[in-house]
């Protein structure tokens, strides 16, 4: 999986393990997830596993239809910083933070690095520009929030919430 390219924005990967003995073709997974061709990217037919990325508005969907073929798991989002330039100097606790999150219906939550004066968060790419237009007229404890998205490869690290094993 690891020579597979990057997944286009917008778009999830989904990983679907293959029966053995079931011979599969992209047509097959494509017809099998039962969603129109323009939301379907690239699919990789492999011995045991196939992926297959998805639009992000129709992956739930295709992933429930998926799983007729086979076992499904959702193998990658694109994730990118939120900037909001706000920080601790300004009064910010991390529980304004979920709550103001959760207001603008930005869950899940990728990693937060709440600085003094500014914060970062991990958002899926496709839930970028909704959160932004939302956070722009919000004020925090009397401050603007004033958001921005980080181009990609900027900020520190990965912006995905990766739990330690």
């Amino acid at each position: 999986m690891n020579d597979l390219p990057q997944v286009k924005p917008g778009f999830v990967r989904i990983g679907v393990r293959l029966r053995p003995g079931n011979t599969v073709t992209p047509g097959d997974l494509v017809t099998a997830a039962g969603v129109k061709l323009d939301e379907i990217g690239p699919i990789t037919v492999l011995d045991n596993e196939a992926y297959v990325e998805i639009g992000h508005e129709v992956a739930r969907t295709a992933r429930f239809n998926l799983d007729r073929v086979g076992p499904t798991r959702i193998l990658q989002w694109n994730w990118r910083w939120l900037k909001l330039n706000i920080g601790r100097n300004h009064g910010l606790t991390i529980g304004q933070l979920r709550k103001l999150m959760q207001t603008v219906d930005a869950s899940p939550l990728g990693r937060l690095h709440v600085n003094n004066t500014h914060t970062l968060i991990g958002l899926q790419d496709f839930k970028l520009p909704p959160v932004l237009a939302k956070l722009l007229t919000l004020r925090l404890n009397g401050y603007a929030v004033r958001p921005e998205a980080l181009e990609e490869g900027e900020g520190p690290g990965n912006p995905a919430f990766v739990p330690r094993a």
